[in-house]
């Protein structure tokens, strides 16, 4: 068996709810089970730092509101085995956890909005890692006048997620910043929102912006590639026939507004001239 074989066989084994074959691997390579009881407890502590680490309010949440440290535990050594890591990357083991809460009944049955809060972490870190991404060449960090916005095209950051989410998820890790382990969990009302998520230019920290069904549109039409300002507006219209009633100028000044608002908080760059 070469060394390759060895070492896929031996984390199969490590993985599996029951390893079969284990102590026959073991036995043939001569290699004491105390030694692979190590190699078990640093794999799973490894897991277990990473993801609390990468989903600190999760953890929080089910640590702190009835299932306690134990079930965290529990938990952990649950999603290791149901979700082995597929990639060498620390990231990799761990991208499936909010997958893997949404099948947990007993929690989802007391705490809802708990795989919710899981993806919007996982999306945070999704965007912190994003590669640097090049943007036009020949672009300003600014809005132009609208009466030049037939020749001029956004410029987004490339470091952004936009996902639907049922629960207003900034609002319950707000909350559970102000009251802690006194958080009524039971008091949180579902309020769907389409949030944002993406890395702040300048301080590289991971931020959100909350969209209403109006301004996701907007953004989604206006981020295409080779797409001036006034195309995004017209195609915006088109997609939402009720703004048809709004005269243009409102229209296009409350665009206006919404931009300067992206370009303010690191969503928006700027602009380029087609």
């Amino acid at each position: 068996m070469s060394l390759r074989e060895w070492q896929s066989q031996l984390g199969q084994a490590l993985l599996l709810s029951e390893p079969p074959g284990l102590c026959q691997l073991m036995a043939l390579q001569g290699i004491e089970g105390r030694r692979i009881a190590l190699y078990e407890e640093l794999l799973f502590n490894t897991v277990a730092e990473t993801l609390q680490s990468i989903y600190p309010y999760s953890y929080r949440l089910i640590s702190e509101h009835g299932a306690q440290e134990a079930k965290w535990l529990a938990l952990v050594e649950q999603y290791r085995r149901a979700f082995p890591n597929q990639s060498y990357k620390l990231m990799g083991a761990v991208s499936s956890f909010s997958e893997f809460l949404s099948e947990q009944s007993d929690l989802v049955a007391t705490m809802p909005f708990l795989p919710e809060v899981a993806l919007y972490e996982w999306l945070e870190m999704v965007v912190l890692n994003l590669p640097d991404t090049p943007v036009e060449q020949n672009w300003s960090a600014a809005i132009p006048p609208i009466d030049d916005w037939e020749a001029s095209a956004p410029v987004w950051n490339p470091a952004r997620r936009l996902q639907a989410f049922q629960f207003h998820v900034p609002e319950i890790l707000d909350a559970l910043n102000h009251e802690g382990s006194a958080l009524d969990v039971t008091a949180l009302s579902t309020k769907s929102v389409d949030i944002m998520i993406y890395r702040d230019p300048h301080t590289l920290e991971a931020r959100f912006f909350c969209l209403n069904p109006l301004t996701a549109q907007l953004l989604s039409i206006s981020a295409q590639a080779n797409q001036s300002y006034a195309q995004a507006l017209e195609r915006l219209q088109q997609a939402m026939p009720g703004l048809q009633s709004i005269p243009g100028e409102v229209l296009w000044q409350q665009a206006q507004a919404l931009l300067e608002k992206c370009l303010h908080q690191g969503l928006l760059l700027g602009s380029a001239e087609m």
